[in-house]
């Protein structure tokens, strides 16, 4: 031990390695202070199953802790999964709307979710940053929770949208973000945080209407996996929005890295996926070179970057003094720079034109004080 001490405080780079080291260590155990005090808490699995607090509690690890990035990145490749189901891509490409304005469309649909699976983000990050929790303010998420699953049924309404596609999309926010995140994170979900994740999605499913949803997500990803090998299969509408929505995806690139951003674009995809879009593979070694480059930033972050002290979240925590919600963050260019409200997201032709309930009615009680995982 002398002579390891001594070895230590006698060479520099000796030295800057057990910085190092010691920086890498307590990286890791602040990484994951958090999950594990969870696992703690609620040493059954599937407690989220059965009570849906929980099940929040435990998925804004998933979404606004540990993984929001990839978590988005997942719920995003969900979405362009769907678009390889000519029945789904017929209806979208009638629409008009990726053609006309593929930002305004895609921001709509991603504020519309996250004021689904926000609220109780929204409100750990007010009481964080508060000290205290506000009873108005969570009334409000509520209400914004409710504006949302209104505007969003009356919206899918419009259209004669089949059952089965409402129930394969479904299945895939429920199937992605534990797939892309074993694949590509820092740590592989638990059990705890896939139920959660099970039972939030569940809830926003039968909250829709949608009908015969599986009980387990064993069932739901053999039952989608098969609507997939059945349905998935090549139309002109799936390679139009499809590259609508690659084109959109390459807007973040400088043009001169376009061509291998398709093809990087291409190895992320299933030879099924390819068949569907009629996207030719990519050339050799490119999904080698992605999956090498995502699984080296999956070893940084673990290692080198400490963790959030608060919940990463998109949506407004409050609205501004127009009574709009300013998104904290764009990825593209900002559709709503000023703000939006969530009443208006969507088609501009719609707006207005939605039968809100007078009294919106809560879909659950208040939500009980928060326990704040450290």
């Amino acid at each position: 031990m002398d002579i390891l001490l001594n070895v230590v405080t006698s060479s520099p780079g000796a030295k800057y390695a057990a910085l190092v080291l010691s920086y890498m260590a307590v990286v890791r155990y602040f990484r994951y202070k958090r999950i594990n005090a969870a696992l703690k808490k609620y040493p059954d699995p599937t407690i989220p199953l059965r009570n849906f607090e929980v099940a929040k509690e435990v998925a804004a690890i998933v979404d606004e802790f540990d993984f929001p990035y990839m978590n988005i990145v997942s719920l995003e490749f969900a979405l362009y999964k769907t678009y390889a189901i000519p029945t789904i891509s017929k209806i979208l490409a009638a629409t008009k709307q990726f053609e006309n304005n593929v930002l305004k469309r895609a921001d709509d649909t991603s504020l519309m979710l996250l004021e689904l699976t926000e609220p109780y983000a929204r409100n750990l990050r007010r009481c964080m940053l508060e000290g205290k929790e506000d009873p108005n303010e969570i009334l409000n998420d509520e209400k914004r929770y409710e504006i949302s699953m209104t505007k969003l049924n009356f919206l899918h309404g419009r259209y004669n949208i089949k059952q089965e596609d409402f129930l394969y999309t479904l299945g895939l926010f429920i199937e992605e973000p534990p797939s892309f995140i074993a694949q590509f994170e820092w740590r592989p979900l638990t059990e705890l945080e896939k139920n959660a994740i099970f039972a939030i999605w569940a809830h926003h499913g039968k909250r829709m209407g949608i009908k015969n949803i599986p009980e387990t997500k064993e069932d739901f990803k053999a039952w989608c996996d098969e609507y997939e090998r059945q349905n998935s299969v090549y139309a002109p509408t799936n390679a139009k929005i499809a590259g609508v929505t690659t084109d959109l995806l390459l807007s973040l690139a400088p043009k001169f890295m376009h061509p291998f951003g398709r093809h990087a674009v291409s190895a992320l995809l299933t030879p099924r996926l390819r068949a569907a879009f009629k996207v030719a593979p990519p050339p050799l070694g490119v999904t080698t070179l992605i999956r090498a480059t995502l699984k080296a930033r999956a070893l940084f972050v673990r290692y080198f970057m400490l963790p959030r002290r608060l919940p990463h979240v998109r949506t407004g925590v409050r609205a501004n003094s127009e009574g709009k919600y300013v998104p904290a963050h764009n990825k593209y260019e900002p559709v709503y720079p000023n703000g939006y409200k969530v009443e208006d997201l969507g088609p501009e032709k719609f707006i207005g034109k939605c039968p809100f309930p007078t009294h919106l009615v809560p879909s659950q009680e208040p939500a009980t004080p928060l326990y704040v995982l450290d």
